[in-house]
C-alpha cells in the first residue's frame, strides 16, 4: 500500500468513528426524550436523560483512556 492509501484509509476510518458516536448522542438524546414523554413527570424525564448522557459518557471516555 502506499502511505496516501494508508492515510486515507486511517482517516476514513477516524471520520466513521466520529459519525458513529455523533449519532450514538443523537440516539440517546432521542431514547431519553421518549422516555419522558412516557414517564409523564418531567423532573424524572430529566434525570434519565441526564443518567443516559452520563452512562454514555462514561463508556466513551473510557474506551478512550484504554487506548
Amino acid at each position: 500500500m502506499a502511505p496516501d492509501s494508508n492515510m486515507q484509509t486511517t482517516q476514513r476510518r477516524a471520520n466513521i468513528r466520529t459519525a458513529l458516536v455523533l449519532a450514538s448522542i443523537a440516539v440517546a438524546f432521542f431514547i431519553g426524550i421518549l422516555a419522558t414523554r412516557f414517564i409523564g413527570d418531567g423532573q424524572d424525564g430529566i434525570t434519565v436523560l441526564g443518567a443516559a448522557v452520563m452512562v454514555f459518557l462514561v463508556i466513551a471516555i473510557g474506551r478512550n483512556l484504554r487506548k
